[in-house]
């Protein structure tokens, strides 16, 4: 890194940390989707006051869809139909209950009411002229209910009951139609709450002509189907990537995540239930658990930046999934919906908390850490807006499926970008890794070439001693040989006759040994001006010397072997000869020489010794020297030299030679019976 170039600001960092053109495409996407998709337009500014709502001055086609807001007639504790309202004397109502609300904490007989229990409401409306037939909309009550029209049941929802065994609840999204007659129109509507935390109604109802809610429903259920087959997707091509390669704990986090954001966005007032459409009704309990399963999302922030989120708060989120595994089956629903909120608040705070520590990742230029603080910070903010609308201190439409969406996306870029800069890293590697290579195969080939250069330096210093010895020693030993015997005559008969006898018989070994030496330290067969074959002589002074039965065969296809590695083989043969009779006590040898069709040549030397030790059978690396130095030999050549044990007993050495050579018909030499001693 360059520590002279200026420090970039953060705005600059934070640009430079994620490419614009795939967020700048969502944010158009969003542009487009995002007006249609909020509520229909209610109306504003109508209030049911004591249980009656004056509809007589509104159009429709003007100011939207009707908000049966404000004071309802409040019966607590009674579930009364229309013809108990209708009795004589009519039951007298507990108070009023203004609507969107709850009766929590809601003062009647000197009491406060808790969350759980069951009660009754009524309004009446006087409605507009043309209103013929209206559509109703009973959204988010996360209880059971039964509503009547002018006494008529148009819609029901889960089974009402007066305690938790009895009662059936369900969250859906009911759209119910109505034909009034006249223009007075009397809703009564029985709610028993014996799981969620408050009872009430937390989403006001509409009530509109036929057409404006339904094209909401189905607007809604699309952009769901829509946002539901990209999770789907992404889900499935993240774990794929961490099937393949299990160290991407990041993509097995990131694609739990996109499923628990499926499951809740399908399963949840956001979409309208839009799973409804394919799968019966499910618990309502589920879809309020599936938040708890958040958490994957900061194992997927710690995964990606270990060093920079506190395990402090991992264990934080697992503690609260883990408190609530514990409340499952021994706490009433109605206190697990309560913790669910309280946790809800939990994870708000989390959320805050995962904007800042990666606005700090992005300060410090982490790869991917601006486009997650972007998708986080959206995805607060939608969640922002979708707590304070619930609540009722604002009015805007639900945005938490947009932040989702914005949230998956940026979180799939800033993967994408990664797995792109370790595949960038990988490509650099591998090219640094090939060049390496290169240059070691050039460093091994100059190897050899220096290897063989030595072997050859060393096989003509032997030549040249061998030359030396042939000329200088050798001669003059012969001279003084010759003289010994001629003086051995002339003394013959005398007192010095035996000392020169003795004196000409010393001579005559020493001369042996010299030129026995001369031929040992340089075959005559590896010299073009020197015919005879050493391999034979070879044989017969170990014959003859240690008094095995030393036999040869050879069989090659070329009248004179010009192959340059024959002097190594020789030197191969030479030293398992040597290893033969010096350690295996063996009775026969056999070196066999043959050169079958395009396999080279192979030198096997056999014998019928003890074999090798325990411990090189064991694959231990024993015998000395003699071993590695043929090892190293054939290495040189680039021959294949194997020792194993015969089957009868003994030990085979065989040698595999290249030769690009193979002229002339195979020729049969062996050394005659007299020879092998």
């Amino acid at each position: 890194m360059n520590r002279n170039a200026p420090r970039l600001s953060f705005p600059t960092r934070m640009l430079r940390a994620f490419h614009p053109v795939p967020l700048l495409v969502v944010l158009l996407v969003s542009v487009f989707i995002l007006p249609p998709y909020g509520p229909a337009r209610a109306a504003d500014g109508l209030q049911a006051e004591d249980g009656v709502l004056d509809l007589r001055g509104f159009d429709p086609e003007t100011m939207g869809p009707a908000r049966l807001d404000g004071a309802w007639e409040f019966y607590w504790d009674r579930l009364l139909t229309p013809q108990d309202l209708a009795a004589n004397p009519a039951p007298s109502p507990s108070g009023l209950l203004s609507l969107p609300g709850t009766w929590r904490g809601m003062p009647v007989d000197g009491e406060r009411l808790g969350g759980t229990g069951q009660a009754t409401l009524r309004l009446r409306l006087r409605l507009w002229p043309e209103a013929n037939t209206l559509t109703l909309r009973l959204f988010d009550i996360p209880m059971a209910y039964r509503l009547w029209a002018n006494g008529q049941l148009v819609a029901m929802n889960g089974v009402v009951g007066t305690d938790a065994d009895s009662e059936t609840p369900l969250r859906s999204l009911v759209l119910a139609t109505i034909t009034p007659e006249g223009e007075n129109l009397e809703l009564v509507l029985q709610i028993s709450n014996h799981h969620f935390r408050a009872g009430g109604v937390p989403e006001g109802l509409l009530l509109a002509p036929p057409g404006p809610l339904e094209t909401e429903r189905d607007r809604t259920w699309t952009f769901s189907y829509f946002f539901a087959g990209c999770l789907l997707i992404t889900l499935l091509y993240h774990l794929f990537l961490f099937h393949l390669d299990r160290k991407q704990v990041s993509a097995g986090y990131f694609s739990g995540f996109c499923l628990c954001i499926l499951c809740f966005c399908m399963t949840s007032n956001t979409s309208f239930w839009a799973i409804r459409r394919f799968l019966p009704p499910l618990p309502p309990q589920w879809s309020a658990y599936v938040p708890l399963f958040f958490y994957m999302l900061f194992r997927f922030y710690y995964s990606l930046y270990p060093k920079v989120f506190h395990p402090a708060v991992r264990h934080l989120v697992d503690l609260r999934f883990a408190i609530f595994l514990l409340l499952l089956p021994i706490a009433p629903d109605h206190r697990i919906s309560e913790y669910i909120a309280l946790s809800i608040l939990v994870g708000l705070g989390c959320a805050i908390y995962y904007v800042v520590r990666l606005c700090s990742c992005a300060r410090r230029g982490m790869n991917g850490a601006g486009l997650l603080l972007l998708g986080s910070a959206a995805s607060l903010l939608a969640s922002l807006n979708d707590g304070l609308s619930h609540i009722k201190h604002i009015n805007t439409p639900y945005l938490i499926e947009f932040g989702m969406l914005f949230l998956i996306v940026t979180q799939s870029l800033a993967l994408a970008k990664r797995f792109s800069h370790a595949f960038a890293s990988v490509g650099k590697l591998s090219g640094e890794l090939e060049r390496k290579n290169q240059s070691l195969l050039a460093e091994m080939e100059e190897r050899n070439r220096l290897e063989q250069e030595v072997i050859n330096i060393s096989e003509e210093e032997r030549r040249r001693i061998s030359h030396e010895l042939h000329d200088g020693l050798c001669q003059k030993l012969t001279g003084a040989r010759l003289r010994a015997s001629i003086l051995s005559k002339r003394l013959a008969g005398t007192d010095d006759s035996t000392t020169m006898d003795s004196l000409a018989a010393l001579l005559d070994a020493s001369t042996d040994d010299a030129y026995r030496t001369s031929r040992g330290l340089w075959p005559v067969e590896h010299d073009p001006a020197m015919p005879g074959p050493s391999l034979d002589d070879l044989a017969r002074r170990i014959a003859k010397d240690t008094g095995i039965d030393v036999r040869l065969e050879m069989r090659r296809h070329c009248g004179r072997c010009t192959n340059p590695n024959m002097r190594t083989l020789y030197r191969i043969a030479q030293e398992a000869l040597t290893n033969a009779a010096k350690h295996a006590q063996a009775h026969t040898i056999r070196v066999r020489l043959r050169c079958p069709a395009q396999d080279g040549v192979i030198l096997t030397v056999r014998d019928d010794g003890i074999g090798r030790p325990a411990s090189a059978r064991q694959g231990a690396r024993t015998g000395g020297l003699g071993l590695g130095i043929m090892a190293h030999r054939a290495g040189v050549i680039h021959a294949k030299l194997t020792i194993e044990d015969a089957p009868q007993g003994g030990t085979i050495v065989t040698c595999a030679a290249p030769c690009d050579k193979h002229a002339s018909p195979s020729a049969t030499r062996r050394t005659p019976p007299d020879a092998s001693r």
